[in-house]
């Protein structure tokens, strides 16, 4: 049985990305502008995999928006699932990337250590463990199947970077723009493409 694709996508633009703040597990909406790639996004996605089997999504409104586009285009359901939400900072959401770095800010000690967590939130480490061990599972219940997972960047980077660098210390390599498609081949390890916005 050849293997199925699978393909990665980020959510379309919010306030909180023009601003730099941390929304995590914040529902933030769309933007305007986020709005007209996501629906951009679900009239090409074809030209990126024209066969699609399933398509999961984080329940955020972000993520869930942009995936209902796909959804419509290809004529499937919508698969929600909470293991796809992105990194969520606690008591910390909300607050811009400018307060949360420095010396002994947040972003410095979560880069530093994959098990530190801000009041509340969660670590990168867990994150990345339940991202990792639902697209895994998607993949066990969908064999040889295409399959299309909308989520947000730092847990798709997170992913990356475990399943290519086989670390979680890489992620940064994956910076991932908004209503962006990847595909990664979990068998080989390895990227068949990164970053494209070839819809916008």
């Amino acid at each position: 049985m050849s293997e199925g694709k699978l393909l990665l996508v980020r959510h379309g633009q919010t306030e909180a990305n023009i601003n730099q703040l941390w929304h995590g597990s914040t529902d933030t909406p769309l933007t305007e502008l986020g709005a007209q790639q996501a629906a951009r996004l679900g009239a090409y996605f074809h030209n990126y995999l024209p066969e699609i089997h399933a398509i999961y999504s984080s329940p955020l409104q972000r993520a869930r928006i942009t995936a209902q586009h796909i959804a419509a285009a290809s004529g499937h359901d919508l698969r929600l699932d909470p293991r796809l939400m992105e990194f969520g900072a606690g008591e910390l959401e909300g607050k811009r990337f400018t307060e949360m770095d420095g010396e002994d800010g947040f972003v410095r000690r979560m880069m530093a250590d994959p098990h530190h967590r801000a009041p509340g939130g969660e670590s990168r480490h867990e994150v990345t463990h339940r991202f990792v061990e639902a697209v895994e599972e998607f993949r066990i219940n969908h064999p040889g199947e295409n399959l299309v997972v909308v989520s947000h960047g730092l847990a798709i980077a997170f992913a990356l970077s475990h399943w290519i660098d086989r670390d979680t210390t890489s992620w940064t390599r994956y910076r991932v723009s908004n209503t962006s498609v990847t595909e990664v081949c979990l068998t080989r390890l390895e990227i068949g493409f990164l970053d494209r916005t070839d819809h916008l």
